[in-house]
């Protein structure tokens, strides 16, 4: 069976410079975003590697033709390397898609680019996506439509206001408010601002800052539903304290099954059709309360790790596993059950 593993930075996706290989890139909107083609590189190495100890499978990745030294670093681990013209970036994408059993797409929601990839994905290869439906992929990629999702189904996020250009009411609001670009990863763009300072031009989520303990909890979703996978802690640093450095597996019983609870209320009622893969939610536990903050449809930065776990009890299931026989689950059917 062949996967087809695209990472949109290196993958050729993005207009990278012509002297990128081995240094930082700055591309086009991805200006603020640091190390970006190291971070791309390091995620693609690592899914790559992860892949291949799924059984009888072979790995297909595309590979940026200016990026020599992660092309060589890949054959030399038994991947298919596909080298992609820059003229034609998505030449090979759509190509490998087609001639792959199941492709997994990665790539940043910054203006949209998460939700391009994967539609060029499902037209080059229709029913191969081990990613999220459209609807799910939409509240995933748009931080208005997330909240007023989350307004409709009664789930606690951050007090908010959409901001476009002209003078907006935030007097319902805290003073000290989170300012978001609409689309966004990584913490790009994001940073904390007084309720009198917001700025006149452009458009932006504007969100109370709610003080609290930073989150993820993950879930690989399947044929026969999702199985959640332990939370992890998550660290941020960077000049506003918005960019995410690193996190943990959650040490805390009791914030543990604070957030399974939650976690599970969350995935139960998400748009998730015929979703599969892995999809994370990001939240701020508080004293009392655990707010919704973000819903990523895609692999994020804590599966390498919690892929070195040999094996947990998933909450709500009595029968210990762990993510590659998940992931083997969701990539080719042979599903376990909720």
């Amino acid at each position: 069976m062949k996967l087809f593993i695209y990472e949109m930075v290196c993958g050729g996706g993005a207009a990278l410079p012509s002297d990128c290989d081995g240094q930082l890139a700055q591309i086009n909107d991805f200006l603020t975003l640091p190390a970006l083609v190291a971070d791309g590189s390091a995620m693609l190495l690592s899914v790559a590697q992860y892949c291949q100890t799924l059984p009888a499978v072979e790995i297909i990745v595309t590979v940026d033709s200016r990026l020599e030294s992660l092309a060589r670093t890949l054959k030399s681990r038994g991947v298919t390397v596909r080298v992609v013209d820059v003229r034609d970036p998505w030449s090979q994408f759509v190509h490998a898609c087609r001639d792959a059993d199941r492709c997994i797409v990665i790539a940043p929601e910054l203006n949209s680019l998460l939700r391009l990839a994967i539609e060029k994905c499902n037209a080059g290869g229709h029913g191969k996506l081990i990613g999220p439906d459209q609807d799910l992929l939409a509240i995933g990629v748009d931080k208005v439509l997330l909240h007023q999702w989350a307004d409709a189904h009664e789930i606690l996020m951050p007090g908010w206001a959409h901001l476009r250009g002209e003078k907006c009411d935030v007097s319902y609001l805290d003073d000290t408010l989170v300012l978001k670009p609409i689309s966004g990863t990584g913490g790009i763009g994001i940073r904390k601002v007084l309720s009198h300072s917001l700025p006149s031009e452009g458009e932006w989520l504007v969100e109370e800052f709610v003080r609290g303990e930073s989150y993820s909890v993950s879930a690989i979703f399947h044929q026969d539903g999702f199985t959640m996978v332990p939370p992890w802690r998550q660290e941020f640093g960077g000049a506003d304290g918005f960019e995410y450095v690193g996190g943990s597996i959650c040490g805390d019983k009791n914030v543990t099954e604070r957030l399974n609870e939650w976690a599970f209320s969350v995935f139960d009622r998400l748009p998730s059709g015929h979703s599969r893969g892995w999809i994370s939610l990001d939240g701020i536990v508080a004293d009392r309360e655990i707010y919704m903050i973000e819903v990523n449809p895609r692999i994020t930065a804590s599966f390498n790790s919690l892929c070195e776990i040999s094996s947990f009890v998933p909450y709500q299931e009595l029968q210990s596993t762990n993510v590659t026989e998940l992931m083997s689950a969701a990539i080719w059917g042979n599903e376990r059950s909720t």
